[in-house]
């Protein structure tokens, strides 16, 4: 045996105990995680150097081993249906983590318009976009910032009650803003056109990691843990309503939602108003919950290669849910309102880092972080933005929803993180490895490249809940 089958052969058998449906590895895997705030990724980091710096060799010499080149196809991804959107819509909004001594300090927020040039930047924490991406919210000590998407100004600080660590959500026509925080648990509802805190009320769940779901009109706010409770809001007082018992919700020991469900991961209100569409990143589980009954109706399970590798993508008209597992280029295609998998199919090229699974078993996204968005849509629903993970080039795969052709692949030579798509769908975002950001048009031509602050996370995409 020569010495390159000999390392194809460890590299095989590394890989081997992670192998099987994800319910199989949970046993083994979930043990050896440790959980990280998610304002301490960069203490994980230093936990995982010392196998990374090894993974590195070895990876680096696998993937020479089985690279192979893509051309680029000529596609061009126009958008056909424009979505009204707020101004500074079309601007990207970067989180970049900063850290003294090792402790979170707060993120630096950096905006990028269509052209490639920096509008403005923000020192925050725990950010949220405005459903038509024209605002930016950050809690501060005692209060919630507003800014302007378009160039990063503080237009105005709401007084809340204190709030150390919290889980904020918007209502879908950004008119409230509420969120869950300290000890004991408080949920504060603002409404943000009076710009001022309405109500509060002391609940028992956890302070931290409590997905929120603020209803119609605010007539109706749900916190989202193991059980689920339902508060009655008449326009004075937030009256707990009802709630669930047993682990209604439950996620493998962790919340749906979680720290990922800022911005719209992982859960979806569907047209009706009354029916919840949740992703578990852990397990691959999709839950519809009846928020009348207060039951779970339904559920599918997809198969996943790891926990919290797959990005769930739910459609503008929130018909159908995309779920694309970055370390794999696996595409499952739920649709939510026959509440099954239409599809489950490959768009990505095997090109990911073959000792990825080391990093998923010491570091798990969802407490550091959130899951890494490396899908994104277009706003005419016309096509998926595709991107790799765990720092394997492959560039960017441009999926045809209609017909689930993969019509293009864009700079395959690059390893992109994240992606996001403007509002008017004429400029793609791609967060790259090494904290740059590409600016592309959408026929994959390339606009600007930007450098970012160190360690940046994400986008702060527009919050649909």
């Amino acid at each position: 045996m020569n010495p390159e089958d000999a390392l194809r052969g460890d590299i095989h058998e590394a890989l081997n105990p992670i192998s099987g449906s994800t319910p199989d590895l949970m046993s083994g895997i979930v043990p050896r995680l440790r959980p990280v705030s998610r304002r301490r990724p960069l203490v994980a980091i230093g936990q995982v150097a010392a196998v990374l710096a090894v993974g590195l060799v070895v990876g680096g010499i696998a993937f020479a081993t089985h690279r192979a080149r893509v051309t680029p196809a000529p596609v061009t991804t126009s958008p056909t249906m424009p979505i009204v959107a707020g101004p500074g819509a079309n601007t990207a909004w970067v989180t970049s983590q900063q850290a003294s001594g090792g402790a979170y300090t707060g993120d630096i927020v950096t905006g990028i318009d269509p052209t490639g040039h920096i509008v403005g930047t923000i020192n925050a924490r725990d950010e949220l976009r405005s459903p038509d991406g024209s605002h930016l919210y950050a809690l501060v000590d005692g209060g919630l910032d507003v800014y302007s998407a378009v160039d990063g100004h503080k237009e105005q600080t709401i007084h809340l009650q204190p709030v150390t660590f919290g889980q904020p959500m918007l209502s879908a026509d950004g008119h409230y803003f509420a969120v869950v925080g300290n000890t004991p648990a408080t949920l504060q509802l603002v409404d943000l056109v009076a710009g001022r805190l309405i109500a509060s009320a002391k609940l028992d769940l956890p302070a931290y990691g409590a997905p929120i779901i603020v209803g119609a009109q605010a007539q109706h706010v749900y916190v989202v843990g193991a059980t689920v409770a339902k508060f009655a809001f008449d326009g004075t007082t937030l009256r707990l309503e009802q709630s669930t018992t047993g682990h209604t919700m439950a996620c493998d020991g962790l919340v749906v939602g979680g720290p990922n469900s800022a911005g719209g991961l992982p859960f979806r209100v569907l047209a009706d108003g009354r029916t919840l569409a949740a992703f578990c990143p852990s397990d691959g589980r999709v839950t519809w919950f009846d928020l009348v009954a207060m039951n779970v109706t339904h559920e599918v399970q997809i198969g996943q290669r790891n926990p919290f590798w797959v990005s769930p993508v739910f459609s503008g008209d929130g018909k159908m849910l995309y779920l694309h597992e970055g370390g794999t280029g696996a595409l499952h295609v739920i649709d939510l309102m026959q509440r099954k998998i239409v599809t489950s199919t490959k768009v990505a090229s095997a090109r990911t880092n073959p000792l990825a699974w080391l990093r998923s078993l010491l570091v798990t996204d969802a407490y550091a972080g959130g899951i890494s968005r490396t899908a994104a849509l277009s706003p005419d629903g016309s096509w998926l933005y595709a991107v790799g993970a765990f720092g394997a080039p492959g560039g960017v795969a441009i999926v045809h929803l209609p017909d689930l052709a993969v019509k293009g692949r864009w700079l395959p030579d690059v390893s992109f993180d994240s992606v996001w798509v403007s509002a008017d769908g004429a400029t793609i975002y791609e967060l790259e490895s090494g904290d740059q950001l590409r600016v592309l048009r959408t026929d994959g031509s390339q606009i600007a490249k930007v450098s970012l602050p160190a360690n940046t996370s994400g986008f702060i995409v527009p919050t649909t809940p």
